[in-house]
């Protein structure tokens, strides 16, 4: 924990994570457009640690959430807790790598 990259990491979907080429790639996520959002925080910064793995057993929009085509992040607790209240679960996100 203390070596490695902390609290601050992300599974990616697989439409990101793209067969294992993302992992260790850093993003800046915002949430965006959600009453959840903290107003005061432009961004954070995460690392792909990890692969959110497709439910195929779910749809994309309601469990689905790292189906393909989708673009996902699953967010470690405290990270997601930089940028919206947990309460939220899901809230849309403008991210760049």
């Amino acid at each position: 924990f203390q070596n490695g990259y902390g609290t601050d990491t992300v599974a990616l979907s697989s439409t990101l994570f793209n067969n294992g080429y993302a992992c260790g790639s850093c993003f800046q996520i915002k949430c965006y457009q959600s009453s959840a959002c903290h107003r005061n925080v432009a961004f954070t910064t995460v690392t792909a640690t990890n692969l959110c793995p497709p439910n195929w057993s779910k749809p994309s929009d309601n469990g689905g959430w790292c189906n393909p085509p989708r673009v996902h992040f699953d967010m470690a607790k405290p990270a997601f807790m930089k940028i919206a209240e947990w309460k939220a679960g899901i809230v849309p996100v403008m991210y760049r790598r």
